[in-house]
């Protein structure tokens, strides 16, 4: 957003571009993802046509040319159809780049959003000490055997104290990298990351996550506004002598029980 605030405030934007993402946007992730948030906030503040794009890989070391010159050509087919940008205008696209090379990518598909979600584990992050090092290593080969978590309970990295006094934090479970039966933290700020964990996969035909599967790039339209539920506004009276929960209830189902619907906001 400091592009549209502040850096390009005077420009008007066809296309803002998202990403590339490490890692696969697909299925529930659209709804947390800060590549599609990204493509969706610009869409939404400045009518252009958000694209979110994301790689299927979380490797450091996956190569995003491909996923980055395909974009290029999806942007210029769009740009090049009459009429279809300004169609677009508003939503986002959120295109999924198999981790793939070209010649092996079976072309696009046009797909929804499925319900793939990959929950995320977390776990601590290790200090700088090499595990080869003995224990009473000075540093006296020119390498320090524990950098900023010198003081940490084991090699885990670990700094300073807590604020405001706080000399320990409860933990409700031992975790990777804890002693089981811990009760309590010693004092000071321990490092976390998230790495992928247990994943839902959604393989049906139609949706993004088997357009992947099966070495598709998955591009879903998605609007950059958002969803609400529809109720009837003539079963909640004027005087409401009911409870919140009763005219909650009644308003949003319908007669016969059927499930409210989902509309997009005007």
């Amino acid at each position: 957003m400091l592009g549209l605030s502040v850096l390009y405030r005077s420009k008007r934007f066809d296309y803002i571009v998202s990403g590339i993402n490490r890692g696969d946007n697909l299925g529930l992730h659209v709804v947390y993802s800060g590549t599609v948030a990204g493509a969706r906030e610009g869409a939404m503040r400045t009518g252009a046509v958000g694209v979110a794009v994301s790689l299927d890989s979380y490797s450091r070391n996956a190569d995003y040319s491909e996923a980055a010159r395909l974009t290029a050509e999806l942007v210029t087919s769009i740009h090049d159809a009459p009429g279809l940008t300004e169609t677009l205008r508003g939503c986002v696209l959120n295109v999924n780049v198999p981790n793939l090379p070209r010649e092996r990518i079976e072309g696009v598909k046009l797909t929804k959003p499925g319900l793939s979600c990959t929950q995320a584990e977390w776990v601590r992050v290790p200090g700088t000490r090499d595990a080869n090092d003995d224990d009473d290593d000075d540093g006296s080969d020119g390498t320090l055997n524990r950098g900023p978590d010198s003081d940490s309970d084991g090699d885990w990295r670990h700094d300073g104290d807590f604020a405001d006094g706080v000399d320990e934090l409860p933990i409700a479970d031992a975790g990777e990298g804890l002693v089981a039966g811990d009760d309590a933290w010693e004092s000071g700020t321990r490092w976390f990351r998230n790495k992928p964990g247990p994943a839902k996969e959604d393989d049906r035909e139609g949706f993004d996550k088997r357009a992947m599967r099966d070495g598709f790039v998955s591009v879903s339209v998605l609007a950059s506004g958002y969803a609400t539920v529809a109720f009837d506004r003539t079963k909640i009276p004027k005087e409401n002598r009911l409870g919140l929960g009763e005219t909650l209830v009644r308003a949003l189902v319908p007669d016969g029980g059927v499930r409210p619907a989902i509309r997009a906001a005007a």
